[in-house]
Formats: C-alpha cells, sequence, structure tokens
C-alpha cells in the first residue's frame, strides 16, 4: 500500500516523485527539536537507534531518513528510520510503559477480526505501539457504520480492511501489516491465528464468532472480546494459551460449535444465538433493541460511545496480555451509564 524508500539506494524513484503531482512533508520540521531534548535525557547506555551518531546537518540527517509515499494522499513524508520514529513516538509511554514491555509489545503479533468495534480496537494497539498486526474483515464501510467507525463519507464503499490499513500506516509507516479483506475464513486460520499473541475478535458474524475460538483454542491462541452494552461494554477474555480446554465464552458457547451453517444463518434464532453468547446481563435498552433486530432495525444496536471505550479497554487487555501480565480468564463489565448514579 506505501512505499518506504531509502534516500541513496532509491534515489531514481525519489528524484521520479519529485517531478510528478506530490505533496511532500518534511517530519524532521518537528522531530528535530523532540530529538534534541531527547538527546539530552538519554543515557550513553540507552539505545536509541544509533542517535547519538545523527548530527544536525542536512547530509546526516537524511541519512538517518526514509521517504514513505502515501499514493492515496499524493504524499512523501521524510520521517525519521524506523527505530528513531518508533523512539520518538512512544516517547511519552515510557514508564508508563516499561522499556522491556515496550519491545515486547512492538514485535507481538496481534490479530483483529471485525474492523468496524475492532477498527477502533486495532488504533489503540498501533497508538501505544504494537507493530505487527493481522487485520480481517470483508465489509466495505457504509453510512449505517458511520455512528461508531472513525471514517469518511468520502470513503463509502472503500473496504474497512483498506480504511484501517490506511489509518494504521498514516501513524506508522514502518508498521507490519496483514490484511485479509475477505475477513476471517477456515481457509486462513494458520496464516491469520498461526503465532499470534493475542486475537482481538469484533465480528458480527456469530458462526464465524464460535469458528475463531475453536480456532484459536487449538493453537493455544488467547481471545478477547470487548461486545457494545448501550454506552459501556461487556468484556470477555479466553486464555486458550494457559488453558487448552478453557470453555467458549466460559461455557456459553460449547453448544453452539455443534450447530450446522444453516442454524447458525437461520434469521428467525439471531437474537436467541446472540442472547446465547451476550448473557442476560445487558442493560434495559439493549434488551429491548436486541427484540427489535429484524423488526424495525436491521443488526447490531452499537453506539460510538461504546465503541470508543471497546477500543480503549480491548487495546489495554490486548497489551497486557502479550507484555506476559497475569491476566486471567473471565467476564466482566464497564458501564459508563452508571457514573451518572455516582454524580454529585
Amino acid at each position: 500500500m506505501i512505499e518506504i524508500l531509502h534516500p541513496d539506494e532509491d534515489a531514481a524513484r525519489i528524484a521520479e516523485l519529485r517531478s510528478r503531482d506530490f505533496t511532500w512533508v518534511d517530519g524532521w520540521d518537528t522531530a528535530l527539536a523532540e530529538l534534541r531534548v531527547l538527546r539530552e535525557f538519554d543515557s550513553a547506555a540507552t539505545v536509541f537507534a544509533g542517535a547519538g551518531a545523527v548530527s544536525f546537518d542536512e547530509h546526516h540527517l537524511d541519512a538517518a531518513s526514509r521517504y514513505v509515499v502515501y499514493p492515496w494522499r499524493r504524499t512523501v513524508v521524510r520521517l525519521p528510520d524506523a527505530d528513531l520514529f518508533y523512539r520518538l513516538r512512544t516517547t511519552r509511554n515510557r514508564y508508563l510503559i516499561t522499556d522491556d514491555e515496550q519491545r515486547r509489545w512492538e514485535s507481538a503479533p496481534v490479530a483483529v477480526a471485525g474492523l468496524s468495534v475492532g477498527g477502533s480496537v486495532l488504533y489503540t494497539c498501533a497508538l501505544t505501539g504494537a507493530r505487527t498486526l493481522r487485520i480481517a474483515d470483508p465489509d466495505v464501510l457504509g453510512p449505517s457504520n458511520l455512528n461508531r467507525l472513525s471514517g469518511s463519507v468520502c470513503d463509502l464503499g472503500v473496504a474497512k480492511s483498506t480504511l484501517a490499513a490506511r489509518r494504521v500506516l498514516e501513524l506508522d509507516p514502518y508498521v507490519s501489516l496483514d490484511v485479509h479483506p475477505e475477513g476471517y475464513t477456515a481457509e486462513n486460520a494458520d496464516r491469520f491465528l498461526g503465532g499470534a499473541a493475542v486475537v482481538l475478535e469484533e465480528m458480527d458474524d456469530l458462526r464465524r464468532k464460535i469458528e475463531l475460538r475453536v480456532a484459536a483454542r487449538e493453537r493455544r491462541v488467547p481471545v478477547v472480546m470487548v461486545t457494545d452494552d448501550g454506552d459501556g461494554v461487556i468484556v470477555d477474555v479466553e486464555r486458550f494459551d494457559l488453558d487448552a480446554d478453557y470453555p467458549l465464552l466460559h461455557g456459553r458457547a460449547e453448544e453452539l460449535s455443534e450447530l450446522s451453517p444453516e442454524e447458525f444463518d437461520d434469521p428467525s434464532r439471531r437474537v436467541e444465538l446472540a442472547g446465547a453468547i451476550v448473557g442476560d446481563d445487558i442493560t434495559a435498552r439493549m434488551r429491548y433493541s436486541l427484540g427489535e433486530v429484524g423488526r424495525s432495525i436491521p443488526s447490531w444496536p452499537q453506539l460510538g460511545t461504546a465503541a470508543t471505550v471497546a477500543g480503549a479497554v480491548g487495546g489495554m487487555l490486548a497489551r497486557r496480555i502479550a507484555v506476559g501480565d497475569d491476566l486471567p480468564s473471565g467476564r466482566a463489565y464497564l458501564r459508563l451509564g452508571e457514573l451518572i448514579g455516582v454524580l454529585q
């Protein structure tokens, strides 16, 4: 989707782009001042991507640069190289995330299936420094997605996987991205799940939800799901990496794994099956809304507030699992509406 060009090795390509109608952005205009400050704080023992050898004249700056081509924006950005850019971009994480945790998070393979609410989770993972990402979603952006998905009317009809990839690459072009525009399937399970530190499952397709968990359990990969509940969220953590026999969705979905595709796809059973997964402990408005699916609303009711909270919660849990924190399996509820009752 992008090109990352070396100033010497790709000089001809850079010269060609300069002759074309591209906008040029020099990231050093702001990065240089930040680099000077960071070098004052960094000790000689700190690995700073060779920054100690970078002087501030133009020749040395260009040697430590890469030129990133964003074709959908017709823009070329000159940035510090991958290691130096990461150090600059994550500097305000320091101590809130230890240096060891940051390194582990950077290299941890994180898989996100479903990119509406999952898009918010994905972006939070990238914001905090995840750099090895796998994404899957078969859908395109429609107007009804714009109540919870950060997007633009200019992108209607564009694949959600493409939009998610662009958003992440504009944040950090050095991210490793494995994109599955076909969505999660049995055919790509090995590539999508294999070796993942954690899977964030946010798909609407109930059959795929169960199939992914069966496959993740077989591969000893932990699964995190954050589900909308009005303005709040329901949080599910399944540590299949710690317990290969842990029951699907804490025992709520074992029987569902035996259903046929036809039973899953039966519209008359959709609310029943969703209820089996979500449970009864939901807000009154969510319970009523679920009953209206297929009657007055076409699909699962969702709010942008919940999608935003889901991004923060899912991203935090994924990071904590990836860096080795002691996080058990289980379900929890985060209900923003309850704040109203405690406000004075």
